[in-house]
């Protein structure tokens, strides 16, 4: 007896238009999990940012309370010069003003994402309003 075989019409399998549409499937969304990587990054790295520049200003806070019963000389340039010379903000700017009656408005801003030519860009920032029990000179 002669073995039995399939007709060629009945053929189990996968042709080559289902393989490609399978792989072109699979790359998109592939692309897709690379750019939800890539933006899961970038706030990351933006949050880390923040979280840095809050543990400056309550350093800054925290350092002008140390000086309670001194006068603290030079709040403005020490605070500009302390973000200044700190590497781990892009591009980080302190600023500290009296607001009076002890209150200091401490504020860090940095490069974040976006271009800063754009009209609607505003930079990351962190303020802290304080109260200082310090006299600053020449305010």
């Amino acid at each position: 007896m002669a073995p039995t075989q399939r007709p060629p019409r009945a053929q189990c399998g996968f042709g080559l238009i289902e393989v490609l549409v399978a792989l072109t499937i699979l790359s998109i969304g592939m692309l897709g999990l690379a750019a939800m990587q890539l933006n899961s990054l970038q706030n990351a790295r933006e949050s880390l940012n923040t979280t840095i520049a809050t543990i400056m200003v309550r350093d800054m806070n925290e350092r002008a309370w140390a000086q309670q019963d001194e006068v603290c000389t030079d709040l403005k340039g020490n605070w500009k010069d302390y973000v200044a010379n700190f590497e781990g903000l892009p591009s980080a700017y302190g600023e500290g003003e009296n607001i009076g009656n002890g209150l200091y408005d401490l504020e860090i801003t940095w490069q974040g994402r976006g271009d800063p030519d754009d009209a609607d860009y505003a930079p990351p920032h962190v303020n802290l309003v304080a109260f200082l029990p310090c006299e600053v000179e020449g305010e």
